[in-house]
This record gives C-alpha cells, structure tokens and sequence, in this order.
C-alpha cells in the first residue's frame, strides 16, 4: 500500500504523520506551532517532525507530504494569505523548502477543506456528495463539497466561514473583521471574554489567562459568569450555523475542533439553538453532527491530498 507524510497546522499545534492509503495512521508526533517564533522556524520544526515519523514507521515508499493549515492559504502553491491565526506567516509557504529538505512533492490545502475530504472519505456520512465541515478551535472556518468535490474559490479563499457577521457590533477577530463568527465564538474569542470579565471586576473563579478549556471547565462548574460566556459563544455558533444551511442546503454540516469538544456537554442545546434559527425546511431536525474522526480529521484529509484524491 501508498503512504504519504501528513501534518495539520492550527494556530496552537501541529502534528505530523505517516499515514497509509487506507486511512491507517503508523505515527505521529506533535508540537505547539509557536507562530510568532517566525515561520522559517516553524518550517524547519515541521522538517524534523516528518524525518522523526519516517524513521518510527519504517514505511516503505512515501509518496509525498500532505499539509492541512488554518488559512487562508492558496492551493496552488501553499502561499498564505494573511492568516490571522499564524500571524507573520503571510506570503510565505512551507512547499518549496519541504521539498528541498526532503526531495518530495508538497501540496497544500485548508485544514476545514482537508477535514471535509476525509469526511466524504472515511466519516459516518462517507459517501456524501453535499457536506460542510465547519471546524471551531482557536479559529472558525469551513470545507465545502458541492457534488462530491471540494470548493477552492478564485483564490483558494472559499470557507472562511469565520467572517460572516453574526453579531453586528461584536468583538472582531484577529484579521480585524468586527462581530464576525471568529470573533464571537472560537476559543480566542471565549478566551478574550474571559480576559474582559476579568478585567471588569466580575466575581468568577477564572484567572487572568484562562484559555477557552478553562471557561468551559468553569461553566461546567457553574460559575455564572463562564456560563454566560459559553452561552453567548453558543448562540452566535448557533446562527452561524444556520447560515450556512440556508445557503448550502448540505446533506450533514459535520462539526470538529477543540471548541467543538467543549460545547460537547451541551450539543443538544446547541442543535436546539440552531433550529430556532433555521429555515422552516429543518422544522423536523438539522443535519449538524460532531465528527466520529476526532482529532484525525486534518490528518485525514492532508493524506488524501498528498495522495491527489479529491
């Protein structure tokens, strides 16, 4: 069987991995992505993380490397556009040194796009030929097949999905886009809440530096003021989502990321806040569902790109 060197890229971690043709992982490691060290640094970190896989999983013929990547980022050349979650990354791209380094083809794709290949591939709706995967961690974004293939956009810029407005007036995000989804419900904007409680004098158990897991924890503790935080982040997800219903009309939005996990306890609030805000065509139910890939996804879909399949 193929194998191929996968990695996936968030604003907080990136993992690398050997992953065979169907769908098997062989190994993997992981390390904080560190953006602000500067993105050669973190190029040459990512070097080292695929030679040190290579070497554990003892495959023989690796093809190719496939890279899943918070974006924007161009597919035709893995150039970033302005990411406002791997700040100083913009212009660069991590293909033509890859491949010096380790004399292999590198394609590049968007991590929600990636993550909704596989989907289609390997996930409960395989198969599908309508289906967004929206994925809620540090940042919000979205893959999108229409009739069973991926949608890139003039620019490879199609599924930032993050930039809808949903809360005219709200916090903006970190490419400066006021009330936007990203701005109003990823884990940097539960994050910053948190900070702004704080801050406010707000009588709650979070400290300063309390991350989005914390907020969840506290919330799930009771604290009033986390829980008012986390049910805000819910309702703005929840239009967010409904959204993209009426717009895609998809068979399954499927839904993965850290921040996707921490709503977990409350999905079926979640759902219900969603219906509240859909069309009347889902008066019966919505297709929105938590991935059964977990944290593969990335890795999932940066093997599948790497093996051309799209």
């Amino acid at each position: 069987m193929r194998h191929v060197l996968a990695a996936d890229i968030g604003g907080t971690q990136m993992r690398a991995a050997v992953v065979r043709e169907d769908s098997a992982i062989l190994a993997r490691v992981s390390a904080p992505t560190l953006p602000g060290d500067g993105f050669d640094a973190a190029t040459e970190r990512l070097s080292m993380m695929f030679q040190q896989v290579a070497a554990r999983a003892l495959a023989p013929d690796i093809l190719a490397i496939g890279i899943s990547t918070a974006g924007p980022v161009d597919p035709t050349d893995g150039t970033y556009r302005h990411p406002p979650n791997l700040e100083g990354w913009h212009g660069s791209s991590m293909a033509p040194l890859l491949t010096d380094h380790l004399g292999m083809p590198v394609r590049v794709g968007h991590d929600a796009t990636l993550a909704a290949l596989a989907e289609t591939r390997w996930g409960a709706r395989s198969g599908s030929k309508h289906l967004l995967y929206l994925t809620v961690s540090t940042g919000i974004g979205a893959g999108i097949i229409v009739d069973g293939r991926p949608v890139i956009g003039a620019s490879g810029g199609a599924g930032e999905v993050g930039h809808m407005i949903v809360a005219p007036g709200g916090a903006s995000c970190g490419a400066g886009c006021p009330g936007c989804l990203e701005g109003n419900a990823s884990g940097r904007a539960i994050a910053l809440a948190a900070a702004a409680a704080i801050d406010q004098g707000a009588q709650t158990v979070l400290v300063p530096g309390s991350d989005a897991a914390a907020v969840f924890a506290a919330a799930d503790d009771g604290d009033p003021v986390a829980d008012t935080i986390v049910r805000g982040a819910m309702g703005h997800l929840a239009a967010g989502i409904a959204g993209l219903l009426a717009i895609f009309d998809p068979q399954a939005i499927i839904v993965g990321g850290g921040i996707a996990e921490g709503f977990a306890p409350r999905w079926d609030a979640l759902i219900e806040a969603i219906q509240e805000r859909a069309l009347p065509r889902y008066s019966s139910g919505v297709p929105v569902e938590r991935t059964t890939l977990g944290d593969e996804v990335g890795l999932l879909g940066a093997a599948l790109w790497a093996l051309g399949e799209e």
